[in-house]
């Protein structure tokens, strides 16, 4: 058997990843908030402070998952192996904020206009207030209809702005 370096939390995530099943999503996601909670403290030092308020508060019945062009059984897969060869704290944190990210975040049929390499997503300000069209590729931002520049923490954009954006965009 293999040695998990980090202890516990290495051991509480790969229990996490072992339950994946693209079939229950919603309990795969909130499994990931759960386990980001228990470390919020390990958390605290490698995620903005903004994003991790934010992500601790998520619950799936909020977002549309898994509407992106990710195969989640092979990253799933894929994360599983490199916790097995012993990443670390930090890495792992980031590896479960950018799983949250890529299950949460919505992907619309848009190419990014500046990079040309992926579609975008639709994602939110902080207080919800704007949403933004960003590319995961190139960090593109795009807020009402203008690039930008943005040094203001994005989320994944939530259930009712999707449908908003799905419902303008069917006029």
């Amino acid at each position: 058997m293999f040695q998990i370096m980090g202890g516990k939390m290495n051991q509480k995530i790969l229990t996490v990843y072992e339950n994946f099943q693209n079939v229950s999503l919603s309990i795969f996601f909130d499994e990931l908030i759960l386990f980001i909670n228990r470390y919020h403290y390990e958390f605290t030092k490698y995620v903005s402070k903004d994003y991790l308020e934010a992500m601790e508060k998520f619950e799936a019945k909020y977002f549309i998952l898994g509407h992106s062009d990710n195969n989640f059984e092979i990253g799933i897969s894929y994360y599983r192996n490199l916790i097995e060869q012993g990443l670390d704290k930090e890495n792992i944190c980031r590896q479960v904020s950018l799983l949250i990210w890529d299950l949460s975040g919505y992907m619309i049929d848009e190419i990014c206009p500046i990079c040309h390499d992926s579609n975008l997503r639709l994602a939110s300000s902080i207080g919800r207030e704007k949403l933004i069209k960003f590319c995961d590729e190139c960090l593109s931002t795009e807020i009402d209809g203008k690039f930008v520049q943005t040094d203001e923490e994005i989320l994944p954009a939530n259930r009712d702005q999707v449908n908003s954006y799905l419902r303008e965009q069917a006029l």
